[in-house]
């Protein structure tokens, strides 16, 4: 895997019930989140396998309950779900990572290349014999567990746009509600400062504090297994500064004039 890859835009629907909105517990919350990762990554934490987008994002929506409405702006600095319930015929949260609108602005992403980070990651306890392991997990008086995924891969509808002149009629155009304050999000800093923004956790029906341990502690990034020991929020962190720096680093072709 190359983690040097650059970061693309993901434009993810979103909708989701039960849902903490500040004040307003137990909303129906619907709307769009938009978020700048390297790439679909996958979490484990004891048996629970989750996906995670890692990057500068931003939420835009309404969260509803009952008579009252109320709309909903966060900036965000990752977007958790869980990939077992994306199903149609399963409970939400609903985040429709079937269908995403994935937007490269420098132009040099494949589509193959999006769908093959999307694949069913399988955890099974024991000896498990696996061509590819990506983790194996062993506590004390434990059986172990090993991470790999599935040989057989399941190509889904991936809208993909390339080029800086689509991707700005995407964004800075259509999507200029949302595009516009994750702009002024970036040019204040905020995003510098991950404590300032929130984890889009559905998993947990709530945008978490960055530094909240139930929802963040002890996450190991699996694809990054072998490769770096840190787990949970300094490995979320150190992957969150990673996309930031490479965004800026290539300012002018991702933040455009509005």
């Amino acid at each position: 895997m190359n983690l040097s890859q650059n970061p693309l835009y993901w434009l993810i629907e979103i909708e989701s019930y039960d849902y903490n909105v500040g004040v307003l517990k137990g909303a129906d919350l619907r709307g769009k989140a938009l978020i700048l990762s390297s790439q679909l990554w996958s979490i484990i934490r004891g048996t629970r396998v989750y996906s995670i987008l890692i990057g500068p994002g931003i939420f835009k929506g309404t969260g509803t309950k009952g008579n009252i409405r109320v709309d909903v702006l966060e900036p965000l600095s990752a977007l958790m779900f869980d990939p077992t319930m994306l199903r149609y015929d399963e409970p939400l949260p609903q985040v429709d990572i079937v269908s995403p609108e994935v937007i490269d602005p420098l132009g040099e992403r494949e589509i193959e290349e999006i769908v093959t980070v999307i694949r069913n990651l399988i955890v099974e306890k024991g000896n498990v014999l696996t061509a590819d392991p990506l983790a194996t997990i062993q506590t004390d008086a434990n059986v172990p567990r090993t991470a790999h995924y599935e040989e057989v891969f399941e190509r889904i509808n991936v809208s993909h746009v390339s080029g800086l002149q689509r991707a700005k009629f995407i964004l800075a155009g259509t999507n200029s509600p949302m595009y516009k304050p994750f702009v002024e999000f970036f040019e204040s800093k905020k995003f510098w400062h991950p404590q300032r923004t929130k984890i889009m956790a559905t998993p947990f029906f709530k945008f978490s504090s960055y530094a909240d341990i139930d929802v963040m502690s002890d996450w190991m990034i699996v694809e990054k297994a072998g490769l770096d020991t840190k787990t949970g929020i300094e490995a979320i962190g150190d992957e969150f500064e990673r996309t930031l720096e490479m965004v800026d680093k290539e300012k002018d072709k991702y933040i455009f004039e509005l």
